[in-house]
């Protein structure tokens, strides 16, 4: 009998993980089951970079790295980092397909859409929200575990992938570990046809992304394919409650919108432009993480990828790609246990070994993340005063081995001459230095 696989979660880590099992040479029998209607149910997200070690690994596995090219921004590699004057620490133009540093950009909709589109018929099955799962009393088998869905239960699986994202219905099925509230808030929105409407900001965002950081908040402001800009203000909140007892709707454009120029009052006015030109997509949420290091002891039938299993901030960039590489990691452990004489014997442990490699994998990049996010948000004078480490922590997975403290020296040595020049030699002054930092209630 072949092996039997259900994914729970439609979205690009789930759809990745049907692709690369599908391909394999061995007869695997696989399914998605997606709570969501269709597709085109909700708004997926902004703009996604993937990495050569892991995203774009992933994609060509599956056989989608040509159709992947007709939809990438090799452009959108484009990237500044300021404070809220716009000094900008980092000023990196944006690349082409021949000269680009590995890390396109793709729009969250049109991946899903790819890895969508060109998966069998029947393999997805919409409109399966899972409701609960049960397990007979004293069994231990994995085809015993019942899917229980709204007009459904099924069962008889050999392995249940739990690719259902931060609030994950399978998660507890291994740990009862849960997300918690990583100290800050999003609010994210949108600015649509960018370049007629504010010419000047389509110039400064520059088809790439731009991140401004003072004060404790951020702004960040991706340009999209479709030509508008999503944008996330980062804000540190004095409670986790703060959404709830906001004196604001934070879901209501005309007095969110007022409200956030309130809270980048003392920024520069391209960047409060930012706001000021806001007119769709309004959404806010805590920003939640799994404790760094989260593992489980592995149950024999189930396992988890992508947020499912490392929750993080996304201040490292890595979530979709580290999301991207358990779904190589797994579908080759499932390949290897079909292609064994006793395919649901040897799953077990090929799972296991999976689930080992992804820990270590996820620490690193969920560490990094909290890093990063201490480094942008909670330490004071950022990004003045913590822009090496910044730097430093963005190229950690970029650059292996002894390349890295090599890498570190020529970021210091660059700061250094940086902030000599500023000093001495900038006398254009590219820059609004009337706005003083304004001390806050976390200092």
């Amino acid at each position: 009998m072949p092996l039997n696989i259900a994914i729970i979660g439609a979205g690009p880590i789930g759809c990745t993980l049907a692709h690369l099992i599908l391909k394999s040479p061995q007869s695997i029998s696989v399914t998605i089951f997606e709570g969501e209607a269709s597709s085109d149910t909700r708004s997926q997200g902004g703009s996604l970079d993937l990495h050569d070690e892991s995203g774009l690994l992933a994609i060509k596995k599956a056989g989608l790295y040509e159709k992947f090219l007709e939809h990438a921004r090799f452009d959108g590699e484009a990237i500044i980092i300021s404070d809220k004057r716009l000094k900008r620490y980092i000023n990196m133009d944006g690349s082409t397909k021949e000269s680009n540093r590995g890390r396109p950009e793709i729009d969250r909709p049109q991946l899903r859409k790819l890895l969508l589109d060109h998966l069998p018929e029947g393999v997805v099955k919409w409109g399966h929200r899972l409701q609960s799962i049960t397990t007979p009393a004293g069994s231990s088998q994995p085809t015993d575990i019942t899917l229980n869905f709204e007009h459904a239960s099924l069962s008889g699986f050999d392995l249940i992938v739990g690719a259902d994202g931060a609030n994950s219905r399978i998660r507890p099925l291994v740990t009862n570990v849960q997300p918690h509230f990583s100290g800050v808030t999003a609010v994210r929105f949108g600015v649509s046809d960018v370049a007629t409407r504010a010419p000047e900001l389509h110039s400064l965002v520059n088809k790439g992304s731009l991140f401004a950081i003072s004060d404790h908040k951020a702004l960040m402001a991706q340009q999209l394919g479709d030509g508008s800009l999503s944008v996330y203000a980062m804000l540190v909140p004095p409670s986790a409650d703060w959404l709830k007892t906001s004196p604001y709707d934070t879901n209501d454009m005309k007095f969110a919108k007022p409200a956030l120029l309130e809270e980048f009052k003392n920024w520069h006015p391209q960047l409060k432009s930012i706001i000021e030109n806001a007119d769709h997509g309004l959404w806010a949420s805590n920003l939640d993480m799994l404790p760094v290091g989260t593992t489980w002891g592995h149950r024999p039938g189930v396992t988890l990828v992508g947020d499912a299993a490392h929750l993080m901030t996304p201040f490292a960039g890595e979530g979709v790609n580290l999301g991207l590489a358990d779904t190589v990691s797994l579908a080759s452990a499932i390949e290897s246990a079909s292609s064994s004489s006793t395919p649901s014997t040897s799953l077990s442990s090929a799972v296991k070994s999976y689930e080992s490699g992804m820990f270590i994998r996820a620490k690193q990049c969920q560490d990094l993340s909290y890093r990063m996010m201490k480094c942008i948000l909670f330490k004071p004078n950022a990004p003045e005063a913590t822009i090496e480490e910044y730097a430093a922590g963005a190229l950690e997975t970029a650059c292996p081995g002894l390349l890295y403290p090599i890498a570190k020296l020529a970021i210091n040595a660059y700061f250094l001459y940086f902030r000599a020049w500023h000093r001495f030699w900038d006398t254009e002054q590219t820059y609004d230095a009337s706005l003083s930092e304004m001390p806050s209630k976390n200092e």
